[in-house]
C-alpha cells in the first residue's frame, strides 16, 4: 500500500510539471524567401525579410537567421543598417522597436518608442547612420538615437503645425539632414541646436512643391534623390553638387531605392538593379522587377529579392541565399500526417469569401522543407486556397481541401482534382472538410449546396445527401468522425451542430440516422455555436472550440441514441473564482498530446495548456513569456511520435518540442532532449520513448537515485537537478521506466556537462 501511495503522489506532483514547452526547444519555420532590405559589412551581408532576419557570411558561405527565438525583441522589420564604426546592426521595426546588434550576437533592445503613445503608427521605413547617429525615418517623422550610448536624443516632427508626415528616408549631405517625404523634399542644418523646431527647416523647392521623394544617397560628393512623378509608377532622379539641381534620368518606371558603396551608385527600379560608376557609366545591369534596394560591394551587388530572399549579381551571373523554408509565411491551418508535415497557404474569411491564394503546398520531414507548386503538378492550376488537410495515417496519401475548387488528392506522387465537374455534381465545390470513418469511406461537407453531405466508398463510388435539408445552403465547417463512427458536422457560422451515422451502408440513406440541434445547456440556454474546432480526446470526449470559450460532450454517442444531450463548460478556478473553460477567449484550434492534455490556441491569448479533464491550467504561452510569434494562433498539430508542437499563428510557424508524447511500446528507445545538455543550459530535459504511467527513475552510473517522477503519455521532464534541488554533477545519468509491479523494461541514458 505503502509503494501504491508513493507512486500517486509522485504521478500527482507530476501532473503540474507535464505538458510544457521545453524551454530551448524553440524553433522557427519561416520563410525568408521575401527580402525588404540589406546592410553589408566587411564579412556578412544581413537581409531583412518581411519578418525576420537572416545572415550570410562571406568567409564561410554559412547562413544564419535571426526571430524572437534567437533574442530578436520583435517582428516585423522596417529597415536595417550597419555602423562600420561600432560594427554594429541596426534594427528597425514596424512597430518603433529598435534592436541593436552587435558582432558577437549580444543584442541590445531600445523599446521607448514603441511603448510611446504619442501615435498610433510608428514604421521605420529607413535607418541612416551619421558619426554615431542612427537617424530613423517614421511614419510620423525622425527620430534620432546615439548608437554607443544607446539613448534617444531628438524627434523631428515636419508637418505643418506639427502634424506628423510620413518620411521615407534621410541623408546627410554638407552639413544638412534631407529629409525624402510624401510631401516634399525638405533640409535642416545639423548644427542648429534647434532642429526640432520647424522653423529650421526648409524645403527645396528648385525640384517642385508636394512631390513624393521616397530615396536617396550621397555619391560622389553629390547629392542624389528620387521624385515620384506619377504616383509610384515613374520617378526622376536629381543630383545636387552644392550649388544647382540638375535631372539626370527622367520617367523611370518604379524607382525603389537608391544606394551608394563602394564608389558605385546603384539604383533599383521595376526593371532590375543597376551600378554606375562616378561618370555615371552603366557598369552592370540584372534584370528582375521584383528587386527591392540593392547595395555595392566590391564586384558584386547585393539585392534583396521578393521571391528568393537575398541575391548577388555581377551583371552576367547571379546566386541567391536564403535558409530553408516553406515559400511563405501566410498559412490557414497546419496537418501532421504520419512522419511529414503538411501546410498551404491558403485561406477563407468567415463570410466565405476566398483569399485566392494559389494552391501551393508545403511539406516539412522534420529537417528540410519542400515546396510543391503548380511547376510540378499542373493541375494545382486549376485551383485556389487550400484550407486544410485530410489524413488517414499513410504519408503517401492525403486529401487537401481546396474552397471554392473542390478538393486535390495526392496518392503515391500523383495529384488527382476532384470537384463537381468530375463528379457529375456529386461534390460541391466549396469543400469545408473531409473526414474517413472506419470503414473507409471517405465523406465530404460541402457550403451553399443543395445536398451537402457527399461519400466516396473504397470502391470509388460516390454519393450525397441532404439529411432533411438541415444544412442545405448554409456554410459548414469541421466535419469529424468519431470512435463509434458517427460522423459530427459543425460550422464557424452559428448554424448548429449535425450528426449523423450511415450504419454501414453509405449507397443508401434510407437506415441513417441523423440528429441536427443547437448546444444548449441543462436550462435550455443556447451556447455559443460559433464553432471554430472540433475534436475527440483519448476518452472518447468531444471537445469544441468557439468564440466564446471551450464546451465538451461526455457522452457524444448519446447525442444519436437519446437525442439531444446538453454539453457543458470544464470549471476552472480562475483568481479564486470558478469560470467557465476560456470563456473570454475566441478558441479558433485544438490539439490534444500524448497524455490527454488539451492545448487551445486563441484569437488573442495565445495558447493555453489545460489539463485532461479540462479544470485545471497547466501553462499558457503568449508574447510576454515565451518565444511565440503572436498570440493570434490560428492552427495547431502534434506530432505524438517526437512531442513536437506545430504552432500557425498570423506571423508564421513554428515548432516546440512539449514533454508528453503518445506512450511507447516495452521495446521502444528512451531518448532525451537535449542531450548532451551543454553547461549553459538551465531549463527541463524532456525524455521520450516511456511507457504509460510508469516511474521513471534518474540514477548516476553508481545506481545512486538522483530524480523519481511519473511519465504522462509516452513523456516526462527532468530539471537537471538531484533530490536536494541542487543542480547535479557533470556526468552519464541513466534512465530506468519502470512499471508498477517493480519491473524495469527499458534503460536510457543522459549526458549533463557542468
Amino acid at each position: 500500500m505503502a509503494k501504491f501511495l508513493a507512486i500517486i503522489n509522485i504521478l500527482l506532483f507530476a501532473t503540474t510539471l507535464q505538458a510544457q514547452i521545453v524551454s530551448s526547444s524553440w524553433r522557427d519555420h519561416m520563410s525568408y524567401n521575401y527580402g525588404k532590405a540589406v546592410a553589408v559589412s566587411s564579412t556578412d551581408v544581413y537581409c531583412a525579410t518581411e519578418f525576420n532576419l537572416f545572415c550570410y557570411n562571406k568567409e564561410d558561405n554559412r547562413l544564419t537567421h535571426l526571430t524572437p527565438i534567437e533574442g530578436l525583441s520583435d517582428m516585423g522589420i522596417g529597415a536595417i543598417a550597419f555602423d562600420e564604426v561600432t560594427q554594429q546592426l541596426i534594427v528597425g521595426y514596424n512597430s518603433g522597436n529598435i534592436d541593436i546588434v552587435s558582432r558577437n550576437g549580444r543584442i541590445s533592445n531600445m523599446p521607448s518608442l514603441k511603448n510611446s503613445d504619442f501615435t498610433n503608427n510608428k514604421t521605420i521605413n529607413h535607418i541612416n547612420i551619421h558619426n554615431g547617429i542612427a537617424y530613423l525615418s517614421c511614419n510620423f517623422g525622425i527620430t534620432a538615437i546615439n548608437i554607443g550610448r544607446r539613448e534617444f536624443s531628438d524627434t523631428y516632427i515636419l508637418g505643418e503645425n506639427g502634424k506628423h508626415i510620413n518620411i521615407n528616408g534621410s541623408v546627410v549631405y554638407e552639413g544638412y539632414l534631407y529629409a525624402f517625404t510624401d510631401k516634399g523634399l525638405l533640409r535642416g542644418r545639423l548644427d542648429n541646436p534647434f532642429l526640432t523646431d520647424l522653423k529650421n527647416w526648409e524645403q527645396v523647392i528648385e525640384l517642385g512643391k508636394g512631390l513624393k521623394f521616397n530615396t536617396g544617397c550621397v555619391f560622389d560628393n553629390k547629392l542624389y534623390v528620387n521624385a515620384q512623378i506619377a504616383g509610384e509608377t515613374l520617378g526622376r532622379v536629381s543630383v545636387f553638387d552644392g550649388e544647382k539641381w540638375t535631372t539626370i534620368w527622367d520617367n523611370l518606371p518604379r524607382v525603389k531605392s537608391l544606394t551608394s558603396r563602394d564608389n558605385r551608385l546603384v539604383l533599383c527600379n521595376g526593371l532590375g538593379v543597376y551600378a554606375f560608376d562616378a561618370s555615371l557609366k552603366q557598369q552592370l545591369f540584372w534584370d528582375s522587377e521584383l528587386i527591392n534596394i540593392g547595395i555595392a560591394d566590391g564586384d558584386f551587388i547585393w539585392y534583396t529579392h521578393q521571391d528568393y530572399g537575398l541575391g548577388r549579381t555581377d551583371g552576367s551571373d547571379y546566386k541567391v541565399f536564403a535558409p530553408n523554408g516553406p515559400a511563405t509565411n501566410r498559412f490557414y491551418n497546419v496537418c501532421y500526417n504520419a512522419g511529414d508535415l503538411l501546410v498551404a497557404p491558403g485561406g477563407m474569411e468567415r463570410t466565405g469569401q476566398n483569399h485566392y491564394n494559389k494552391a501551393d503546398i508545403y511539406t516539412f520531414d522534420g529537417n528540410q522543407w519542400t515546396n510543391i507548386d503548380h511547376q510540378q503538378y499542373p493541375v494545382f492550376e486549376e485551383c485556389r486556397d487550400i484550407i486544410n488537410f485530410t489524413t488517414h495515417g499513410n504519408r503517401n496519401h492525403f486529401i487537401a481541401n481546396c474552397w471554392r475548387y473542390g478538393v486535390l488528392e495526392y496518392d503515391n506522387g500523383t495529384f488527382t482534382h476532384h470537384n463537381a465537374e468530375s463528379t457529375g455534381g456529386l461534390l460541391n465545390d466549396y469543400v469545408s472538410y473531409c473526414a474517413y470513418d472506419r470503414n473507409g469511406n471517405l465523406w465530404f461537407a460541402g457550403s451553399i449546396a443543395d445536398k451537402p453531405i457527399t461519400v466516396r466508398t473504397p470502391s470509388g463510388e460516390w454519393y450525397n445527401y441532404a439529411y432533411s435539408s438541415h444544412m442545405t445552403g448554409l456554410h459548414t465547417g469541421k466535419l469529424i468522425c468519431t470512435r463509434n463512427n458517427d460522423l459530427w458536422l459543425v460550422s464557424h457560422r452559428g448554424i448548429g451542430v449535425l450528426v449523423w451515422n450511415a450504419n454501414g451502408t453509405p449507397e443508401t440513406n434510407a437506415d441513417d440516422t441523423y440528429n441536427f440541434f443547437y448546444p444548449s445547456d441543462e436550462t435550455g440556454k443556447k451556447l455559443n455555436c460559433n464553432i471554430n474546432d472540433i475534436v475527440e480526446d483519448k476518452n472518447g470526449i468531444l471537445w469544441l472550440a468557439t468564440d466564446e470559450g471551450v464546451y465538451i460532450f461526455d457522452h457524444p454517442e448519446q447525442v444519436l441514441r437519446d437525442g439531444n444531450i446538453h454539453p457543458h463548460y470544464p470549471q476552472m478556478v480562475v483568481e479564486g473564482f470558478y469560470q467557465s473553460l476560456l470563456i473570454t477567449e475566441v478558441v479558433n484550434t485544438i490539439a490534444i498530446d500524448g497524455g490527454n492534455r488539451k492545448w487551445f490556441g486563441t484569437e488573442s491569448g495565445g495558447i493555453f495548456v489545460i489539463s485532461p479533464d479540462g479544470t485545471e491550467q497547466i501553462a499558457s504561452y503568449n508574447t510576454d513569456n515565451s518565444p511565440i510569434f503572436s498570440n493570434n494562433v490560428k492552427s495547431l498539430a502534434i506530432d505524438d511520435d517526437k512531442g513536437i508542437l506545430y504552432i500557425i499563428t498570423d506571423k508564421g510557424l513554428q515548432s516546440a518540442i512539449i514533454s508528453t508524447t503518445k506512450a511507447n511500446s516495452e521495446t521502444a528507445e528512451i531518448t532525451a532532449y537535449p542531450n548532451p545538455v551543454p553547461p549553459d543550459y538551465y531549463g527541463d530535459v524532456a525524455i521520450r520513448g516511456l511507457l504509460d504511467n510508469s516511474v521513471v527513475r534518474i540514477t548516476d552510473l553508481r545506481g545512486n537515485l538522483v530524480h523519481e517522477t511519473m511519465s504522462n503519455g509516452g513523456g516526462a521532464l527532468w530539471n537537471l537537478c538531484n533530490r536536494n534541488g541542487r543542480r547535479v554533477e557533470t556526468g552519464i545519468y541513466l534512465i530506468q521506466c519502470t512499471t508498477t509491479d517493480g519491473v524495469t523494461r527499458n534503460v536510457g541514458k543522459i549526458h549533463v556537462v557542468k
